[in-house]
């Protein structure tokens, strides 16, 4: 049933008195310019959205406190909202810092008086971060579907005569026992059959719908510190690579199989190594996110000071065999993906080239 907002006189003093909290309380950050472009509003949303404080800005004008590199979309200055005369919808990016970007849905409309006519104009900012994430995530996932579905025909194709080949190479080696140098060619051949065995069988095994988790209830500092000990004799041969921990000091309980995930977190900290060849810095973090519909989650960002990720490359760095390493399989990560897909969560990597690059893995609490 709907309702109507009392508007009668009398309760006009109550009424101005709780529109103040209202605006701070509502999940959507208001700012309100007058019409010389001047924030007049700015509520406790659009504080921790854009990482300014309401002291520091009411007074100042929009474009004195947005410098035109803020936003990625041009449109976002005074002299081009001024013109808005009814209200209109732009999607746009926001960096806080180098490497986690924001994405926002921004509704510019005129504020409008009876007696006065326009007043002034008030942007209505929703961070549709998550949102973009998942959509993002849903394409990421149909592309691998479609790809992994070749990819286990071609996977199957591959294996019958690679069978061959190391049953051929065995049987060889056996009847060259007395000549050495032969033997050693026959042995590199074998050598090469297992090395492509083990690729196809990595790749099959996480292209599979039916792959079963060894799930149980644990701690995901308890993945993170594991890793971190193993990966600890790579740190000592990287000079000049600090390792910076910022754990909660909350569990955060996942249900989920322990040794895949060490495989996630250790393949994302090796990453991180690799993009520092010259040291740098290597930061993990951990939070409690609260989501929608009662629903919890654990976030664990991993980020380093290097060299980046190409922003043409950056779309396809989950794709099977995409690697920009002359050693690399290009699996790590869509193996990555596939793990904490699994799990029910998710997996975002943010870069900027010769900025670094930051990882964000979500997994339901």
């Amino acid at each position: 049933m709907a309702t109507a907002l009392n508007t009668d006189s009398t309760n006009a003093p109550a009424l101005n008195s709780y529109i103040p909290h209202i605006l701070e309380s509502i999940p959507t950050g208001i700012i309100a310019l007058d019409n010389r472009g001047r924030i007049v509003i700015f509520n406790r949303t659009a504080e921790r959205i854009t990482g300014f404080m309401a002291e520091r800005v009411l007074g100042k004008t929009f474009d004195g406190v947005f410098k035109p590199d803020y936003f990625q979309n041009s449109m976002n200055n005074f002299k081009d909202i001024l013109k808005i005369d009814k209200t209109t919808e732009i999607n746009t990016q926001l960096s806080h810092n180098q490497t986690s970007n924001l994405h926002l849905n921004i509704a510019i409309s005129p504020v409008t008086a009876r007696a006065e006519g326009k007043i002034g104009t008030v942007l209505s900012l929703n961070d549709v971060t998550r949102m973009h994430n998942l959509e993002t995530q849903a394409n990421r996932t149909g592309r691998l579907t479609a790809m992994g579905e070749m990819a286990v025909r071609i996977a199957h194709e591959i294996r019958n005569p690679l069978g061959s080949i190391e049953l051929f190479a065995t049987m060889l080696k056996d009847d060259l026992k007395e000549y050495e140098d032969l033997k050693a060619l026959a042995e590199h051949i074998s050598s090469g059959v297992k090395s492509i065995n083990n690729i196809v069988s990595n790749l099959l095994l996480f292209v599979r719908p039916d792959q079963q988790l060894d799930q149980q209830l644990l701690d995901i500092h308890e993945a993170l510190k594991d890793s971190l000990f193993f990966a600890g004799h790579i740190f000592d041969a990287h000079d000049g690579i600090e390792v910076v921990t910022e754990l909660s000091d909350e569990n955060l309980f996942v249900m989920g199989d322990l040794e895949l995930l060490k495989q996630v977190f250790l393949n994302l900290i090796l990453n991180a190594i690799q993009a520092m060849p010259s040291g740098g810095q290597l930061r993990i973090s951990s939070h409690k996110i609260s989501g929608q519909q009662n629903t919890d989650w654990a976030e664990v960002h991993i980020s380093d000071s290097g060299c980046g990720i190409a922003q043409t490359d950056l779309q396809k760095i989950f794709d099977p065999f995409f690697t920009t390493r002359k050693k690399g399989t290009g699996l790590g990560l869509t193996i990555a993906h596939n793990i904490i897909k699994m799990h029910g969560g998710s997996i975002d990597i943010t870069s900027h080239t010769a900025e670094g690059t930051q990882c964000i893995v979500s997994l339901p609490l």
